[in-house]
Protein backbone atom coordinates (compact mmCIF):
# COMPACT_ATOMS: atom_id res chain seq x y z
CA UNK A 1 0.00 0.00 0.00
CA UNK A 2 2.67 2.49 0.76
CA UNK A 3 4.18 1.48 -2.54
CA UNK A 4 1.51 2.10 -4.47
CA UNK A 5 1.27 5.80 -2.46
CA UNK A 6 4.85 6.81 -3.32
CA UNK A 7 4.30 5.95 -6.97
CA UNK A 8 1.52 7.83 -7.25
CA UNK A 9 3.01 10.54 -5.27
CA UNK A 10 6.05 10.43 -7.86
CA UNK A 11 3.73 10.59 -11.16
CA UNK A 12 1.33 13.53 -9.65
CA UNK A 13 4.77 15.57 -7.87
CA UNK A 14 5.31 17.59 -11.40
CA UNK A 15 2.04 18.76 -11.61
CA UNK A 16 1.78 19.86 -7.91
CA UNK A 17 5.09 22.07 -9.13
CA UNK A 18 3.80 23.36 -11.96
CA UNK A 19 5.49 26.34 -13.42
CA UNK A 20 3.35 30.15 -13.36
CA UNK A 21 3.03 31.78 -16.87
CA UNK A 22 3.83 35.42 -16.49
CA UNK A 23 4.24 37.58 -19.81
CA UNK A 24 7.28 39.60 -19.16
CA UNK A 25 8.34 42.34 -22.21
CA UNK A 26 11.66 42.30 -24.45
CA UNK A 27 12.95 44.25 -26.97
CA UNK A 28 10.63 44.72 -30.37
CA UNK A 29 14.14 45.95 -32.27
CA UNK A 30 16.60 43.62 -33.47
CA UNK A 31 20.59 44.25 -32.50
CA UNK A 32 21.92 41.04 -33.10
CA UNK A 33 23.14 39.08 -31.12
CA UNK A 34 21.79 40.77 -28.34
CA UNK A 35 18.84 40.60 -29.44
CA UNK A 36 16.80 39.34 -32.90
CA UNK A 37 14.11 37.57 -33.95
CA UNK A 38 14.11 33.87 -35.42
CA UNK A 39 11.08 32.28 -36.71
CA UNK A 40 9.25 34.89 -34.81
CA UNK A 41 10.62 34.11 -31.54
CA UNK A 42 12.56 36.53 -29.15
CA UNK A 43 15.99 35.22 -29.12
CA UNK A 44 19.44 36.55 -29.12
CA UNK A 45 22.10 36.62 -25.55
CA UNK A 46 19.53 38.96 -23.74
CA UNK A 47 16.25 36.90 -24.20
CA UNK A 48 17.96 33.53 -23.84
CA UNK A 49 19.25 34.28 -20.97
CA UNK A 50 16.48 36.35 -19.34
CA UNK A 51 14.28 32.77 -20.62
CA UNK A 52 16.63 30.68 -18.79
CA UNK A 53 16.84 33.01 -15.62
CA UNK A 54 12.88 32.56 -15.19
CA UNK A 55 12.29 29.16 -15.86
CA UNK A 56 14.82 28.06 -13.49
CA UNK A 57 13.30 30.15 -11.09
CA UNK A 58 10.10 27.60 -11.68
CA UNK A 59 8.15 30.46 -14.22
CA UNK A 60 6.96 29.60 -17.66
CA UNK A 61 7.77 33.14 -19.22
CA UNK A 62 6.40 34.91 -22.37
CA UNK A 63 8.31 36.94 -24.26
CA UNK A 64 6.54 40.00 -25.87
CA UNK A 65 8.24 42.49 -27.79
CA UNK A 66 7.74 45.67 -26.77
CA UNK A 67 9.06 49.27 -27.55
CA UNK A 68 11.65 50.28 -24.69
CA UNK A 69 9.52 53.79 -23.85
CA UNK A 70 6.37 51.94 -23.34
CA UNK A 71 8.32 49.03 -22.05
CA UNK A 72 9.29 51.42 -18.95
CA UNK A 73 6.03 53.11 -18.77
CA UNK A 74 4.10 49.47 -18.45
CA UNK A 75 6.24 48.71 -15.78
CA UNK A 76 5.18 51.93 -13.86
CA UNK A 77 1.44 51.30 -14.60
CA UNK A 78 1.68 47.42 -13.29
CA UNK A 79 1.44 45.80 -16.46
CA UNK A 80 4.60 43.93 -15.81
CA UNK A 81 6.06 42.28 -13.24
CA UNK A 82 9.45 41.64 -14.41
CA UNK A 83 11.96 43.44 -16.99
CA UNK A 84 14.90 42.57 -18.38
CA UNK A 85 18.25 43.77 -19.15
CA UNK A 86 18.96 47.39 -17.26
CA UNK A 87 21.24 48.45 -14.81
CA UNK A 88 20.02 50.88 -12.01
CA UNK A 89 21.94 53.88 -13.53
CA UNK A 90 19.24 53.75 -16.25
CA UNK A 91 16.15 53.53 -14.32
CA UNK A 92 15.95 56.98 -11.99
CA UNK A 93 13.10 58.38 -12.46
CA UNK A 94 10.81 58.90 -9.18
CA UNK A 95 8.16 56.38 -9.38
CA UNK A 96 10.75 53.81 -11.18
CA UNK A 97 13.02 53.84 -7.65
CA UNK A 98 9.68 53.61 -5.67
CA UNK A 99 8.39 50.43 -7.37
CA UNK A 100 11.26 48.65 -8.56
CA UNK A 101 13.87 46.27 -6.91
CA UNK A 102 17.01 44.63 -8.88
CA UNK A 103 18.25 41.41 -9.14
CA UNK A 104 21.72 39.90 -8.92
CA UNK A 105 23.71 41.33 -11.87
CA UNK A 106 23.14 38.31 -14.52
CA UNK A 107 25.26 39.50 -17.28
CA UNK A 108 28.12 42.40 -17.97
CA UNK A 109 27.88 45.14 -20.81
CA UNK A 110 31.05 46.45 -22.35
CA UNK A 111 30.93 49.29 -24.99
CA UNK A 112 34.24 50.34 -26.62
CA UNK A 113 36.11 52.94 -29.10
CA UNK A 114 36.31 51.92 -32.65
CA UNK A 115 38.50 53.57 -35.12
CA UNK A 116 38.25 53.66 -39.01
CA UNK A 117 41.59 51.23 -40.12
CA UNK A 118 45.34 52.51 -39.10
CA UNK A 119 43.49 55.71 -37.75
CA UNK A 120 43.28 54.88 -34.10
CA UNK A 121 44.33 57.59 -31.50
CA UNK A 122 44.57 57.90 -27.96
CA UNK A 123 41.90 58.52 -25.65
CA UNK A 124 43.59 58.79 -22.04
CA UNK A 125 40.76 61.58 -20.69
CA UNK A 126 37.25 62.23 -22.76
CA UNK A 127 38.13 65.31 -23.45
CA UNK A 128 40.06 63.76 -26.14
CA UNK A 129 37.00 64.01 -27.88
CA UNK A 130 36.21 67.35 -27.69
CA UNK A 131 37.46 67.69 -31.77
CA UNK A 132 36.66 64.77 -32.67
CA UNK A 133 33.11 63.54 -34.89
CA UNK A 134 31.98 60.65 -32.70
CA UNK A 135 29.44 57.98 -34.16
CA UNK A 136 26.75 56.68 -31.51
CA UNK A 137 23.24 55.60 -31.57
CA UNK A 138 20.29 57.71 -31.54
CA UNK A 139 18.80 58.15 -28.48
CA UNK A 140 21.27 56.53 -26.53
CA UNK A 141 22.97 58.44 -23.68
CA UNK A 142 26.54 58.18 -23.23
CA UNK A 143 29.42 59.39 -20.62
CA UNK A 144 30.75 62.26 -21.27
CA UNK A 145 29.04 63.09 -24.24
CA UNK A 146 29.41 67.12 -23.06
CA UNK A 147 32.91 66.65 -24.47
CA UNK A 148 31.75 65.24 -27.95
CA UNK A 149 33.12 67.02 -30.31
CA UNK A 150 30.93 66.42 -33.12
CA UNK A 151 27.83 63.69 -32.22
CA UNK A 152 27.15 61.44 -35.66
CA UNK A 153 24.14 59.67 -34.68
CA UNK A 154 23.24 56.29 -36.63
CA UNK A 155 19.64 53.92 -36.08
CA UNK A 156 22.06 50.57 -35.48
CA UNK A 157 24.85 49.47 -34.85
CA UNK A 158 25.81 48.04 -37.83
CA UNK A 159 25.16 51.61 -39.74
CA UNK A 160 27.48 52.73 -37.19
CA UNK A 161 30.51 50.81 -37.40
CA UNK A 162 29.97 50.78 -41.68
CA UNK A 163 30.07 54.91 -41.45
CA UNK A 164 32.99 54.38 -38.92
CA UNK A 165 34.66 52.02 -41.36
CA UNK A 166 34.24 54.39 -44.18
CA UNK A 167 35.68 57.80 -42.29
CA UNK A 168 32.90 59.41 -41.79
CA UNK A 169 33.37 59.64 -38.26
CA UNK A 170 36.57 59.67 -36.10
CA UNK A 171 35.52 57.43 -33.56
CA UNK A 172 32.59 55.61 -32.75
CA UNK A 173 30.97 53.87 -29.37
CA UNK A 174 29.75 50.25 -29.75
CA UNK A 175 28.67 47.45 -27.67
CA UNK A 176 31.62 45.04 -27.49
CA UNK A 177 29.35 41.75 -28.22
CA UNK A 178 27.44 43.16 -31.38
CA UNK A 179 30.94 44.32 -33.01
CA UNK A 180 32.48 41.15 -32.75
CA UNK A 181 29.49 39.52 -34.58
CA UNK A 182 29.71 41.82 -37.11
CA UNK A 183 30.91 41.52 -40.51
CA UNK A 184 32.40 44.61 -40.73
CA UNK A 185 34.50 43.76 -37.62
CA UNK A 186 38.06 43.63 -39.63
CA UNK A 187 36.79 46.81 -41.39
CA UNK A 188 37.26 48.60 -38.24
CA UNK A 189 40.18 49.01 -35.17
CA UNK A 190 38.96 48.49 -31.69
CA UNK A 191 40.26 50.67 -29.20
CA UNK A 192 39.44 50.89 -25.23
CA UNK A 193 36.86 50.24 -23.08
CA UNK A 194 34.47 53.12 -23.26
CA UNK A 195 31.46 52.10 -20.57
CA UNK A 196 30.83 48.70 -19.02
CA UNK A 197 27.83 47.94 -16.67
CA UNK A 198 26.26 44.85 -15.01
CA UNK A 199 22.86 43.97 -16.54
CA UNK A 200 20.27 42.93 -14.27
CA UNK A 201 16.10 41.77 -13.80
CA UNK A 202 13.68 44.22 -12.61
CA UNK A 203 11.35 43.14 -10.27
CA UNK A 204 8.26 44.76 -9.27
CA UNK A 205 7.62 45.27 -5.56
CA UNK A 206 4.45 43.83 -5.90
CA UNK A 207 5.98 40.59 -6.66
CA UNK A 208 8.93 40.44 -4.19
CA UNK A 209 8.62 36.83 -3.73
CA UNK A 210 10.13 36.62 -7.35
CA UNK A 211 13.64 37.77 -5.30
CA UNK A 212 15.44 35.20 -3.87
CA UNK A 213 14.09 32.19 -6.80
CA UNK A 214 15.18 34.91 -9.65
CA UNK A 215 18.58 35.33 -7.75
CA UNK A 216 19.72 31.68 -6.86
CA UNK A 217 18.38 31.25 -10.49
CA UNK A 218 21.11 33.55 -11.34
CA UNK A 219 23.50 32.25 -9.66
CA UNK A 220 22.88 28.67 -10.64
CA UNK A 221 22.87 29.26 -14.42
CA UNK A 222 26.22 30.73 -13.88
CA UNK A 223 28.01 28.22 -11.41
CA UNK A 224 26.25 25.54 -13.85
CA UNK A 225 28.57 26.87 -17.37
CA UNK A 226 25.08 27.51 -18.90
CA UNK A 227 25.01 31.39 -18.95
CA UNK A 228 28.91 31.11 -20.85
CA UNK A 229 27.07 28.18 -23.27
CA UNK A 230 24.66 30.76 -24.38
CA UNK A 231 26.76 33.99 -25.22
CA UNK A 232 29.29 31.29 -26.89
CA UNK A 233 26.26 30.70 -28.65
CA UNK A 234 25.94 33.48 -30.46
CA UNK A 235 29.70 34.56 -30.47
CA UNK A 236 31.19 31.68 -31.97
CA UNK A 237 32.48 32.51 -35.61
CA UNK A 238 32.56 28.61 -35.89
Amino acid sequence: MLRRLTLLLLLFFPLLLKAEAIKVPIYDQPRPPLALLIKGEARGIYPDLFRAVLIEAGLTPELIPVPPMRRRVDFETNQYSLSCCANPAWRKRPKEQEIQIFSKPFYWTKDVFIFPQEQAFTIDKLSSLSNKRVATIRGFDYRGEAYFGERLNYHNEQALIRAVALGRADVGIVNEDILLASEEVAQVEQGPVHDQASLHIRIHRKRIDLVEPINQAIERIITSGELDQIVRSYLSKD
